[in-house]
């Protein structure tokens, strides 16, 4: 029998204490072999830790860890980032993301989100 497909978009909202965990992945394990530095360039609102400004519509800078390059993340990237993970992977909800979600996940988010692609790893 022929199958007819049909493309279906989906909503997934992700809470500023998602973000802030998947930052914290990020930051203390997940992009760690390719950025030796992140440092926050603005903030608007306060925060405790580097982790908590995307989340806050902040910008951290991350730092190459083998050469002088370095780029900035701000929330709107981020949020490119997890669309790309999430249509790659097929996430369609963020209960699923947040449950699975592991240091190679928040690197990837990362990845795609400044890169639009996995470039190291």
């Amino acid at each position: 029998m022929e199958k007819i497909s049909v493309n279906i978009s989906s909503k997934l909202e992700l809470t500023r204490q998602d973000i802030d965990d998947l930052m914290v992945t990020a930051l203390e394990g997940g992009i760690n072999y390719w950025c030796r530095k992140a440092r926050v360039v603005q903030c608007p609102e306060e925060y405790t830790y580097a982790s908590d400004v995307i989340s806050r519509n902040g910008t951290l800078e991350l730092y190459d860890a083998e050469s002088t390059d370095k780029w900035e993340l701000t929330l709107e990237k981020f949020m490119n980032g997890v669309k790309w993970y999430c249509e790659k992977y097929k996430y369609t909800n963020a209960e699923d993301l947040m449950d699975n979600h592991d240091a190679d996940t928040a690197d990837a988010i990362v990845q795609y989100a400044l890169f639009n692609e996995i470039v190291f790893g």
